[in-house]
């Protein structure tokens, strides 16, 4: 699997936050067809993910686009979101996990949500969603 990384640097200090965020973010390639329509099997990954990512599920849902479409899924968390939008017909997904707090692992959620659509490349991007305080 290759693995592309793109990271937007923060402009302040993880001490120095007032509200400490990362949205980690990406493109999947290459996924197991079946897994990406499976509506069910994708409401679960979020999920599971929220756990990886140390996160408190609030709500999970997902939309079906169609009988041989795509789906989203969806968990809100009470650190932000974790979601899941997929192309089975192209073996692509999009995935973001953005999470609030220091306590939260979002990349770790990431990565497993990866291996368990066993993407044969992606793309992630790591922003820096804090909100730092101003120097006196």
């Amino acid at each position: 699997m290759t693995a592309t990384t793109y990271i937007q640097t923060s402009t302040g200090e993880k001490d120095a936050a007032a509200v400490y965020g990362i949205h980690i973010y990406g493109n999947l390639y290459g996924c197991d067809e079946s897994l990406l329509s499976d509506e069910v099997f994708l409401l679960q990954l979020v999920k599971e993910a929220a756990e990886v990512a140390n996160a408190t599920v609030i709500s999970a849902f997902y939309h079906k686009f169609g009988s041989s479409g795509g789906v989203s899924a969806v968990a809100i968390v009470a650190e932000s979101h974790i979601s899941i939008h997929t192309w089975p017909e192209h073996g692509y997904a999009t995935v973001d996990v953005y999470t609030c707090g220091e306590h939260t692992k979002p990349m770790a959620a990431f990565e497993f949500i990866v291996k368990k659509l066993h993407a044969s490349r992606y793309d992630v991007h790591v922003s820096d969603r804090s909100m730092y305080y101003e120097e006196s």
